[in-house]
């Protein structure tokens, strides 16, 4: 997943060059963080659509082939398996604080998404609790007043005669303040049981989220890692960080 790289990243490549109506920040300016607080959001306004003749895909939704989740210790045991993934709301994030750490090539920072929703196909098959549930059908996990804390920490990596900030690991945490859910097609389509079981989904959706919040985390993790090194891997690092 992500081709969201958007959402950390100043911009994106024309050639080795950001677009011409990107924010620029540069690497010694004193209010560095302030800047790239200010150039992300403004970044991902500009790609809600993407850019076609950079092969920068729509992030509004941004589309994501396939992840599978797995959950097998405490009250929730579920295996999830997710494809033809569309998240929507990520071009009306914001950035609330951004830490650019650059001579130890990390970068922390939180954002908050007011209406992230994901949707997919899903096929899934565990228990909740005592309650056995199992479906194939359409999810549609929504998370309202999201609060993402991400950690990116790179290393150099010298190429013709350019320093590239490779990024080794990457980490997100997710803190939702109310999450709905709806599965469609749950137990084959009985509509009793599916509508008993999505009431009972959501009137104990923090219990849920919580139980599987670190298979999210650790599947989109990689997803956002991969995607930002196909920029960061490809654009100089002074060439994303301006040095004068």
């Amino acid at each position: 997943m992500w081709r969201v790289l958007a959402v950390l990243v100043v911009g994106t490549a024309l050639g080795n060059e950001l677009p011409e109506n990107f924010v620029r920040c540069r690497q010694k300016d004193p209010k560095l963080n302030e800047c790239l607080k200010a150039a992300v959001p403004d970044a991902l306004r500009k790609m809600r659509k993407g850019i076609p003749e950079l092969a920068v895909p729509s992030i509004e939704p941004l589309h994501v082939a396939a992840i599978n989740i797995q959950s097998g210790v405490g009250p929730v045991v579920l295996a999830q398996n997710y494809r033809k993934i569309q998240l929507h709301g990520l071009a009306e994030t914001i950035l609330t604080t951004y830490k650019a750490d650059l001579k130890h090539y990390r970068l922390v920072t939180n954002s908050l998404t007011p209406k992230m929703e994901f949707i997919a196909d899903y096929v899934m098959k565990g228990r909740i609790l005592v309650l056995p549930i199992q479906g194939k059908g359409v999810a549609n996990v929504t998370m309202v007043n999201l609060v993402v804390k991400h950690d990116l920490i790179g290393e150099p990596v010298e190429r013709d005669g350019q320093t590239y900030m490779h990024i080794k690991d990457y980490k997100v945490r997710f803190l939702p303040k109310r999450v709905y859910l709806h599965f469609t097609n749950l137990f084959n389509g009985d509509k009793r049981l599916g509508d008993q079981m999505n009431l009972f989904l959501n009137e104990n959706s923090e219990l849920v989220f919580n139980e599987l919040k670190e298979s999210y985390e650790k599947s989109l993790s990689s997803v956002f890692q991969n995607v930002t090194n196909t920029i960061f891997d490809k654009v100089p690092m002074n060439k994303i960080f301006l040095e004068d």
